[in-house]
Parts: structure tokens; sequence; C-alpha cells
């Protein structure tokens, strides 16, 4: 139990600083999550991307 107190909540970004954070627009940012690239969420009518699906989105779509 005392592990579960310490754990942080997830972090959640908008569709604005992911774009900002890749330098794209967020119309692409859009597109990459219409095309399921991009998993993001709906929360209280929000859309929000968490940091775990942006970083694992990064992940598989880093230039090699």
């Amino acid at each position: 139990m005392k592990a579960d107190r310490n754990r942080q909540p997830p972090k959640f970004y908008t569709i604005e600083q992911i774009a900002e954070c890749v330098e794209v627009s967020t119309r692409t940012v859009r597109r990459w999550i219409e095309k399921g690239l991009l998993v993001a969420h709906r929360v209280g009518g929000l859309i929000r991307i968490s940091e775990a699906d942006f970083q694992g989105f990064l992940a598989t779509h880093r230039d090699n």
C-alpha cells in the first residue's frame, strides 16, 4: 500500500502541446489520432494524450 501513495498520476498533454513539442501543426497531430497512430483520450469532452502514449508514439515513429 505504501508504494501506491508515492505513485504520481499520469500526465496528459493537449494536441497543441504535442504539436509544439514535435514542431508540427495541430492538424498533423489530429491526423495521427484519426489514423490510430497516436492514442488520444476524451476527458470531459477534451482530447488529451497521455505521456505514456506519446512516448510510445515517438519510439515507434522516430527516424532511424
